[in-house]
């Protein structure tokens, strides 16, 4: 005889109307690419002790890949996980509406984090090894958790991104980099486009396409 729990899911499975919550999905708002990236620059900066980062967390999905993979691969860092876990400042989205021309509508997400919730979500899913930093991470102090070995930046929108790209840039281990989120034209959140070309343009970096959405900042080996 199959076990109860078993026989629910058989169930379920076929049952119309409640089968989807069965039916897989891609959880992640990064795609494979973006990920991968940000994999090779864990591993690659392993030995550097260097800090490892997420900026821009939302409920958490990205976060519990990250936290697997370093603990799987018995990787003895934390993760920082930054968030203001309250949506946009004020002040990017006055940015992205007076000087880039935006709606100001586009930019009403995001508000319903709650960092004691996420944190407790995330030891739930049986985690521990992470600090969550809540806050502009645009006006964090970096010197704090250097060197700085592997980023994800997702934040979106212009003035936040480039100024936390120049805030972290001094303080990436060789080799280390950052992957940034949401760097394609033509979309409300193409700030970070903006801000990752001016960024590359002013320190003679190529463009590093990552997956079909992503780009990479990396510091060069000397």
């Amino acid at each position: 005889m199959r076990p109860l729990p078993e026989v629910l899911k058989w169930v379920v499975y076929r049952a119309p109307g409640v089968s989807r919550l069965m039916a897989p999905a891609y959880p992640y708002k990064l795609n494979p690419g973006q990920l991968r990236a940000m994999l090779e620059l864990i591993d690659g900066t392993r030995e550097t002790g260097g800090s490892v980062a997420e900026i821009g967390v939302a409920q958490g999905d990205t976060s519990v890949f990250l936290l697997e993979h370093l603990r799987t691969n018995g990787d003895p860092r934390r993760l920082l996980l930054f968030d203001t876990f309250g949506g946009f400042t004020a002040e990017s989205i006055e940015v992205e509406v007076s000087g880039r021309g935006k709606e100001a509508g586009a930019y009403e997400a995001f508000r319903y984090g709650d960092e004691k919730r996420f944190a407790r979500n995330l030891q739930n899913a049986g985690y521990d090894s992470f600090e969550i930093v809540v806050g502009d991470a645009s006006s964090f102090d970096w010197s704090a958790v250097a060197p700085i070995a592997a980023v994800i930046l997702d934040i979106d929108l212009y003035q936040p991104t480039i100024a936390t790209l120049n805030a972290i840039w001094p303080h990436l281990v060789p080799g280390g980099g950052i992957v940034v989120d949401d760097c394609l034209p033509g979309t409300p959140w193409d700030g970070s486009l903006q801000a990752y070309e001016e960024f590359i343009s002013a320190h003679g970096l190529p463009f590093e396409r990552a997956g079909m959405k992503g780009a990479v900042v990396r510091k060069p080996q000397p």
